[in-house]
């Protein structure tokens, strides 16, 4: 599964997801989420808890352990939403770089790196498609 699939995806698949996370996903797909998202080595590094050396010592086809798997697909997920909700992929990308106020003026990308905080994004993101301040 390709990035720009899992980017696009319904909820409905949400069972090929788990099935991906826990075989582990391709450095490959991992730097089209990256792409994507514009992020720096070091910042996908530290989303996915793993080291930048790692990163880099890995093949394209080789697979990220499920862990930093599961988390990478749900970045995806929320990056997926963050388009639906704000239009496109410059709007999404600039949104998680500008402090939020109802998410205690952070920028959202550093709440990314944690599950918990990847839901507090996604409610955010659930409260401006429905015009809720925040």
């Amino acid at each position: 599964m390709q990035a720009a699939q899992v980017l696009e995806t319904s909820e409905k698949q949400s069972i090929d997801w788990i099935k991906l996370a826990r075989e582990g996903v391709s450095k490959q797909f991992m730097q089209e989420v990256q792409a994507r998202m514009q992020l720096s080595q070091k910042e996908l590094a530290d989303l996915l808890h793993l080291t930048p050396r790692t990163i880099q010592r890995m093949k394209g086809s080789d697979l990220l352990p499920a862990a930093a798997s599961g988390q990478l697909l749900e970045l995806a997920r929320l990056y997926r939403r963050a388009v639906e909700v704000l239009g496109d992929d410059a709007l999404a990308n600039q949104w998680l770089r500008t402090p939020v106020t109802a998410l205690g003026s952070v920028q959202p990308i550093s709440l990314l790196d944690t599950p918990v905080g990847i839901q507090w994004v996604m409610t955010i993101l659930g409260r401006i498609e429905h015009g809720v301040y925040s």
